[in-house]
């Protein structure tokens, strides 16, 4: 994951980490921890591995399906953010062959104080806060 679905993505290094991460998902059924469950960390990384594989794929398929950069997704392939992208919601969920499934799920339109609030610099925010503190309702 920090190779290759890192700060800053781009389409080969996220298709060689997916590559990857199948190949640790299928050594993955042979881990083991010996000893009991008792203060023993190996056991405990031995059971969150299968999560932890789900997890990574996940976020290396939304990355790879996400062909815009956008706050913490950053992809030097598509540097720009592009206004499609903030009417979707990227859903995952078990296939019908328990694969993953991918969707883009439109959002329903948000609050319209969130929405201003989104919308807003941050010196606009700042100065409505110092407003309202000097008004006494802050």
């Amino acid at each position: 994951m920090q190779s290759n679905v890192g700060i800053i993505r781009i389409r080969e290094e996220l298709q060689t980490g997916l590559e990857q991460l199948e190949e640790i998902r299928k050594r993955s059924w042979n881990v083991k921890a010996k000893g009991t469950s008792q203060f023993n960390p190996a056991w405990h990384q031995a059971l969150a591995l299968r999560n932890l594989l789900i997890t990574a794929e996940a976020v290396g398929r939304a990355a790879l399906m996400r062909e815009e950069s956008r706050g913490a997704h950053t992809r030097a392939d598509f540097p720009e953010e592009l206004d499609h992208w903030l009417k979707y919601n990227i859903v995952i969920s078990k296939g019908a062959e328990g694969n993953m499934q991918l969707d883009q799920i439109e959002r329903p339109a948000p609050d319209p104080e969130l929405e201003r609030i989104a919308k807003s610099n941050i010196d606009d925010l700042e100065s409505e806060i110092t407003k309202e503190t000097k008004k006494g309702k802050v």
